[in-house]
């Protein structure tokens, strides 16, 4: 396989969110379309080893530190996406 790193504008939350679905669907290995992003994380029983190695694939992909607190500290993509895109702005 091809594991170039996507990098994305951190505050294009979209793109965020888009990342972020298709990774929970390989991780889960269910079709992008049952994945939602306002269903919380704890629902599709979701680990810390998940969110760790999640938040390192994505800290490249918008080149930002992140914490793996944002997983616990957001609910659901949605949320997660939104905390990064608001983060980035800079006046």
């Amino acid at each position: 396989g091809d594991s170039q790193t996507i990098v994305i504008n951190a505050n294009d939350e979209e793109a965020i969110k888009q990342w972020l679905t298709e990774r929970l669907s390989a991780h889960l290995k269910r079709d992008i379309g049952d994945i939602s992003s306002s269903t919380p994380f704890e629902e599709y029983g979701l680990d810390s080893m998940f969110a760790v190695r999640v938040t390192g694939e994505l800290e490249k992909a918008v080149e930002l530190r992140l914490s793996p607190a944002l997983f616990f500290e957001n609910a659901c993509i949605d949320e997660v996406a939104k905390e990064i895109a608001s983060s980035t702005e800079q006046a």
